[in-house]
């Protein structure tokens, strides 16, 4: 059956595909074909490592893909050795030096908080939120980091819990594992942030919901409370400059906000024993 497999995707590609990742239904299974890309490290990225060094901020490191086979294989090792801990990821059916096979892990959540939103069901989207939010935390439990836990990135599996996909940047090999959980809440509150307009509401829910299940002395809460204090004059200059910006730039400045007056400022009780530690 695996020969049979791989001729099947091999006769796909051959006659063009238009999206790296792309879905193929085998033998009553709905399997996900993900194709290996060039490397994604640019000027940039060395600059970004450069400043996380200046600055004493290793959850700045990139973590960017490698490409190619060296991509795919980082990519499955951090998939499985997620799996072997206990989170939610997909099956991994087959790999080659071009692409691997993966079965499929559930609705996208984005998808779902899209849908909810349409239909005016406030309740589901904070619900989904709340799942959302434990479940990256029950991820951080396990002793685990996402690397780019996004709401496109999170799934709601069929028995409800929550699962992940897209494991191509793996912070845990050039950072320590709090620096990159750090990293995981600011991106999955970033995404909140981005997906979802004008509810800063649900930026709070996503945080008290994840403090709630990790603690206030989680390994994460050292390094985020410390990067908020560190980047605070970029914040100053982004406010200075707010007209000139684009929405990924606003949108960060108000996940900072929000972050800023519950863990710094002591916005719940949790928060106000964090600050002290």
């Amino acid at each position: 059956m695996s020969k049979q497999l791989k001729n099947q995707i091999e006769c796909t590609l051959s006659l063009g595909v238009e999206s790296r990742v792309f879905p193929l239904h085998w033998h009553g299974q709905d399997l996900w074909v993900k194709q290996a890309v060039n490397s994604k490290h640019k000027v940039w990225h060395s600059l970004q490592r450069f400043a996380a060094g200046l600055l004493g901020v290793p959850m700045l490191r990139p973590s960017v893909s490698q490409g190619g086979k060296c991509g795919l294989d980082d990519e499955t090792s951090h998939l499985l050795r997620m799996r072997d801990h206990g989170v939610h990821v997909p099956d991994l059916v087959m790999a080659s030096d071009c692409w691997i096979v993966l079965g499929d892990n559930g609705c996208i959540l984005k998808d779902q908080l899209k849908a909810a939103q349409a239909a005016g069901r406030d309740d589901k989207i904070c619900e989904l939120i709340t799942k959302a939010a434990h479940g990256l935390a029950d991820l951080h439990m396990r002793d685990c980091a996402h690397g780019a836990p996004l709401l496109r990135n999170i799934t709601l599996c069929d028995d409800g819990c929550i699962g992940f996909i897209d494991f191509e940047e793996d912070p845990e090999g050039c950072m320590p594992i709090a620096d990159a959980q750090a990293r995981d809440v600011l991106l999955f509150l970033f995404s909140i942030q981005r997906e979802i307009k004008k509810r800063p509401d649900l930026l709070h829910l996503g945080w008290e919901a994840y403090l709630d299940q990790v603690g206030q002395n989680a390994p994460a809460m050292r390094p985020l409370a410390s990067v908020l204090r560190r980047i605070f004059p970029v914040y100053l200059l982004m406010i200075v400059f707010r007209r000139w910006l684009g929405t990924d730039a606003l949108n960060g400045m108000q996940t900072y906000q929000v972050l800023c007056r519950d863990i710094m400022h002591g916005a719940t009780s949790h928060q106000g024993q964090l600050t002290r530690h």
